[in-house]
């Protein structure tokens, strides 16, 4: 067949647009844009961004040195006590005692940065404690200023940052205007208490002229001005000219709280810049005809260059689009028909250019389309499936070895009846591993098989560590996978349990939440360190088989009941670990909430 010639739609479109629009624009307009173009605009923008950013380098120093202060908390240490929260919770401890502790350790704070002129510690029952870098200040009598903040479980581990306010609302003797750094403390007795239980607040008050020292070879013109503020909640920290910024354009401008930004509205550019971890800019406002006082010269002579090529090429491109719809619009139509589940559809492009090719192209890749779509569909469910059987055909015998060995260690050691007890219990064990029950089973199958394994355990370590099941009765009978636990506390056991000296202690806690199902397996091990933590999370989160870590110890298990939980219930679900070297692991499983087995068809199908 003969190969038909096309014309390059581009090369049409290029040519039109160079040889009508683009020499006519450039020659007439060059000498005025040229000059606008770089000497305006691009250094105008990039000189007060750049004073934006460095105002907003100084700023973030600030606030930086200010919250590694506030860490001094977990570090102070006085007399016997070796923590803070030890301080605050001995009842054998006088109440003048732990007041010249607490003044103590405000007072080192007030050394270690000098931008902050007050120390303020409040704790939950509302006992307060102070120190003043400037001596005659006294605390407001009455009930503690707290400074409206509510220190809430979302605001545990965040930095709060307090407006700019008078600082007579919380002393005497003293007109200063303050802002207020807040930063709660946590009871780091244990790893759950230091998640959840808040024992008071620190609050680091710093004089708004420490950020005025940063601004003061910072030079905006004459009637430029320098503001930090949070623009979406109204609050200040300084304000180099009070009252002249305009915070309703702030917050429109602002809305979707960008790194940086430039807003241009009336006469004045707003140049913003957000403080590094917090809500609030630096903004530099600066007057328009300060920066586009070139613009404002030449504005007319461009407005009437752009004017002439627009309505030229405007003209030329009615008249050849004209000749572009038609086919468009064909394409378009047949595209729609396909989205709709139509594969019979085609189209006829007779156009001699590109679009006739797309048509081509179209055809071809519709009836191949229905050819292929069937063949990947399959090819793909059947490759699931073998996935899945493959990863249970690896766990059972990863079990089988483990008990296995557990008995066999124990009839080396012990030499007596006790084997017969074992053997009974690995019976068990087999038969619900191997038995005929499906791929989702009864949580209380699944626990009574964890706690027969637990037996084994015990009988092989000797009564070593002890274990609470909390689960309540209604949810024992929700559906979940089969062998879900038993690897994690199998790991539970060899890493964590069977080094630790003394007794040890296994929770596993059911909890069904308003979206899933929540398993916490706990123990109180020797734990990982936090580079063991990241390592293990992200062999889980790898692609392909469990890799080895730096002893050469592979994570089989926990890797193929990731991978399982992942493959069958969906990306929603699966497990976290978290770890402190010393004090324990937890793991956390997040699972749908199956009742019957139409539950568990609905999430498949829904995924």
């Amino acid at each position: 067949m003969r190969a038909r010639r096309f014309h390059s739609t581009f090369t049409k479109m290029t040519a039109f647009y160079i040889g009508f629009g683009m020499i006519p624009l450039v020659l007439i307009s060059l000498m005025f844009f040229f000059w606008y173009h770089l000497d305006v605009m691009q250094s105008a923008r990039s000189n007060y961004s750049q004073i934006a950013d460095y105002v907003e380098r100084n700023v973030s120093d600030l606030l930086e040195t200010a919250d590694e202060t506030a860490g001094y908390l977990y570090d102070y240490s006085a007399g016997d006590y070796q923590y803070l929260y030890q301080i605050l919770e001995d009842p054998g401890l006088s109440e003048t005692r732990r007041q010249i502790y607490m003044e103590q350790m405000l007072q080192d704070m007030l050394q270690a940065d000098p931008d902050i002129s007050s120390v303020r510690f409040y704790r939950e029952d509302g006992t307060s404690y102070l120190a003043f870098r400037v001596q005659g200040k006294n605390a407001q009598s009455g009930k503690p200023v707290l400074n409206g903040v509510e220190m809430a479980p979302e605001n545990y581990h965040q930095m709060i940052l307090m407006p700019t306010v008078s600082e007579e609302a919380y002393y005497t003797n003293t007109t200063d205007r303050v802002f207020s750094l807040v930063r709660s403390y946590m009871n780091t007795a244990s790893v759950r208490a230091s998640q959840e239980q808040c024992m008071g607040a620190v609050y680091l008050d710093i004089n708004e002229t420490a950020i005025a020292k940063r601004m003061e070879r910072v030079n905006v013109g004459s009637q430029g001005s320098i503001a930090v503020l949070d623009p979406e909640e109204g609050q200040w920290l300084y304000a180099s000219v009070p009252g002249v910024m305009d915070e309703e354009i702030l917050r429109k401008g602002l809305s979707g709280r960008p790194k940086r930004e430039i807003i241009r509205e009336g006469k004045y550019w707003y140049f913003c810049c957000r403080v590094s971890d917090t809500d609030y800019y630096v903004v530099i406002r600066i007057f328009s005809e300060d920066v586009m006082d070139t613009y404002i010269k030449n504005r007319t002579y461009i407005f009437v260059i752009l004017l002439f090529a627009i309505l030229l090429l405007s003209l030329a491109y009615l008249v050849f689009s004209g000749r572009m719809n038609g086919p468009v619009r064909r394409l378009k139509n047949a595209m729609q028909q396909v989205q709709t589940g139509n594969l019979n559809v085609r189209v006829d492009i007779r156009t001699g250019d590109d679009m006739e090719y797309l048509g081509e192209g179209f055809n071809r890749m519709v009836s191949d389309l229905g050819r292929y779509i069937e063949e990947v569909y399959i090819a793909n469910v059947c490759q699931k499936e073998a996935e899945l059987n493959a990863l249970k055909m690896q766990i059972q015998p990863h079990y089988l070895y483990n008990t296995l060995d557990v008995i066999r260690m124990t009839a080396v050691e012990q030499k007596d009846m006790r084997t017969a007890r074992l053997l009974e219990g690995l019976g068990k064990q087999l038969r619900y591993v191997m038995g005929q029950q499906g791929e989702r089973v009864p949580l209380y199958m699944e626990l009574n098989s964890i706690q027969g394994y637990l037996v084994l355990m015990n009988a092989r370590y000797q009564n070593k560590f002890q274990v609470n099941v909390n689960v309540a009765d209604e949810d024992r009978g929700l559906l979940v996978l089969k062998l879900l636990l038993q690897p994690v506390v199998e790991n539970s056991i060899k890493h964590g349990l069977r080094d630790k000296e003394g007794t040890g202690t296994l929770e596993l806690n059911v909890k069904r939440l308003a979206d899933c199902l929540e398993i916490v397996v706990m123990d109180d091990g020797v734990g990982m360190t936090p580079e063991e933590t990241e390592r293990l999370l992200q062999n889980l989160e790898k692609k392909g088989p469990a890799a080895p870590n730096e002893e050469g110890h592979v994570s089989v298990g926990l890797k193929n009941v990731y991978d399982r939980i992942k493959f069958t219930c969906g990306e929603a679900y699966g497990f976290t670990v978290a770890s402190v070297a010393g004090m324990g692991t937890m793991v956390k499983y997040r699972l749908p909430v199956w009742e019957e087995e139409d539950d568990v068809e609905d999430d498949l199908s829904g995924r």
